[in-house]
């Protein structure tokens, strides 16, 4: 017997891993975790106009978990489409704490490694400027953060850390429809059956805008 489903799953592992790029698993962990200071800071920001000291935790942020009033116009006068009827500010309050524990998580695993967030500066523009620029940076930040995580599958060699990026991908995924949702688009990125893997390069030309200052990064 001829096994002839051989070619397919050379197909889909194709369309679903990215380019071969010559990283370490500490390389990409730092690759990840300057994703995780970047979208952490933008939330804390929009949530309180706050910012992420080095080693802080969900409960240094907010400690009574009620979060801010919060920065970005005519955020709380959002709802999503029916028949969703979650509260859009608590959602991204979700996301703050998400992210924040993101960022833990890769400095445990990295320890010594780890950059330090005190070394990176974020400026996000106009993005809080209304509800509509606020809700289009974020679908953007989270669809980056799926195609960066996706993007590097094929370059981890340790299993649990590729577990790890595993998880964290699937909640980034989950980020990115609900905004998708709230803002009225498809559920993927033009309704693709596939999420597109994008390398370190592509990746950091999208979030290089929101970085005004970085430590010298071990990756393109």
């Amino acid at each position: 017997m001829v096994f002839r489903g051989h070619g397919i799953a050379e197909l889909l592992y194709a369309q679903q891993t990215g380019e071969t790029e010559d990283l370490s698993d500490t390389d990409i962990l730092n690759y990840a975790l300057t994703l995780e200071y970047l979208e952490a800071t933008f939330y804390l920001r929009a949530d309180s106009g706050g910012s992420l000291p080095q080693g802080a935790t969900v409960a240094d942020i907010d400690p009574d978990g009620n979060g801010q009033p919060g920065t970005v116009p005519g955020l709380d006068a959002v709802t999503p489409p029916a028949p969703a009827t979650f509260s859009v500010p608590t959602f991204v309050r979700t996301v703050r704490d998400h992210e924040i524990t993101h960022v833990l998580a890769l400095q445990g695993a990295l320890g010594a490694n780890a950059l330090n967030r005190d070394d990176f500066a974020f400026d996000f523009g106009g993005a809080f400027a209304s509800a509509a620029a606020f809700l289009a940076t974020a679908q953007t930040l989270e669809d980056t953060g799926v195609t960066a995580y996706l993007g590097q599958t094929n370059n981890i060699d340790t299993v649990s850390i590729l577990a790890t990026a595993g998880t964290i991908l699937g909640v980034e995924a989950e980020h990115a429809s609900t905004f998708r949702l709230i803002n009225g688009d498809t559920v993927t990125p033009g309704n693709a059956d596939f999420d597109t893997p994008r390398s370190s390069a592509e990746v950091l030309a999208i979030a290089q805008p929101f970085i005004t200052a970085a430590p010298p990064l071990p990756f393109p």
